[in-house]
């Protein structure tokens, strides 16, 4: 249990002589009332008890009238015994005297939420023993009064922070990366074959992108597919250049709008020059284009519409 601290009655035992020391034979000795300063009190029990008598009551009386002049928000109590018997015992009668010391503060005054009680046994002598020795010192409860706490200057309020500086102007979003190599897979439906079917085109598509401006940068494309579902299926190709408009500035997510300019051969396909507008997205590692391809030898509406998704290094 917590330590209670105790009011000094070093002159009571200079002009009464009231502590006294434990029978050798293992008798009963008078309760000894110990030193107390301003909040601390300690009372002291006979061999083997747990009984108060009027030193002890008197003890006791002290401490609740400390409590009740300083305002303190809580009182401790807290159980001690000598190595005399068992650690189990001990430790038994150690809560005993703890709940006489309370429940005598509690008949006082002391209300039962204010007080912490333990109790400790022989764990914790006021003076050090081996085993098994008798010690009038050591068998006590100790009370500890809490002082309440000092009163806190008011502190005068800061002075008002300065007004923020006027920001800098942001300056030009820096490009993260000189150019992209990407690499991915390329599918084509073209609206209008030799014969005038639709068809459809599939393969792989590399390309560079190097940014010349934060919002523009310029590129170039390499499809190779197979063309199918046409009379002449074959293999052919797509070779373009582009100029994107990017937006945004965070290389890492951008898309972009812009057209091609190229050449569009192959089995089933009448070569010939190409344009068209182009969409795409940069995202992470990955890259993805939609596109329209319109051949200079074709209608505006028997263009090839082409899309690719890949990974960019």
């Amino acid at each position: 249990m917590k330590q209670i601290m105790a009011l000094s009655v070093i002159g009571l035992l200079a002009s009464t002589g009231a502590a006294m020391a434990a029978d050798p034979a293992g008798g009963t000795a008078a309760i000894q009332v110990a030193q107390a300063d301003t909040d601390r009190f300690i009372v002291h029990f006979p061999l083997d008890q747990a009984t108060l008598d009027s030193e002890a009551m008197r003890v006791i009386s002290a401490a609740a009238q400390e409590y009740q002049r300083t305002g303190s928000a809580r009182i401790s109590v807290r159980g001690h015994t000598d190595t005399s018997g068992s650690a189990t015992y001990n430790q038994a009668l150690s809560e005993r005297r703890e709940q006489a010391v309370a429940g005598e503060l509690m008949n006082q005054g002391v209300p039962a939420s204010a007080i912490t009680s333990d109790a400790v046994g022989e764990t914790d002598p006021a003076i050090a023993t081996g085993d098994g020795v008798v010690e009038a010192a050591n068998r006590r409860v100790e009370i500890m009064v809490e002082q309440p706490p000092a009163p806190v200057a008011e502190v005068a309020p800061a002075p008002a922070p300065p007004p923020p500086p006027t920001p800098a102007p942001a300056p030009l979003p820096v490009m993260k990366h000189d150019r992209f190599f990407s690499i991915g897979g390329f599918y084509g439906f073209n609206l209008e074959d030799q014969v005038g079917n639709t068809s459809h085109l599939g393969g792989i598509n590399v390309a560079v992108d190097v940014p010349v401006l934060p919002w523009l940068s310029v590129g170039a494309e390499q499809a190779g597919f197979y063309h199918f579902d046409t009379p002449n299926d074959g293999f052919g190709g797509r070779t373009v250049a582009s100029l994107d408009l990017t937006m945004g500035d965070d290389p890492d997510f951008r898309p972009h709008v812009g057209g091609n300019i190229g050449y569009l051969y192959g089995s089933g396909i009448d070569d010939d020059f190409i344009a068209g507008p182009e969409l795409g997205l940069a995202a992470g590692p990955f890259i993805a284009k939609l596109a329209y391809d319109i051949p200079f030898n074709r209608d505006l509406d028997e263009g090839i519409i082409n899309a690719t998704f890949g990974i960019r290094f």
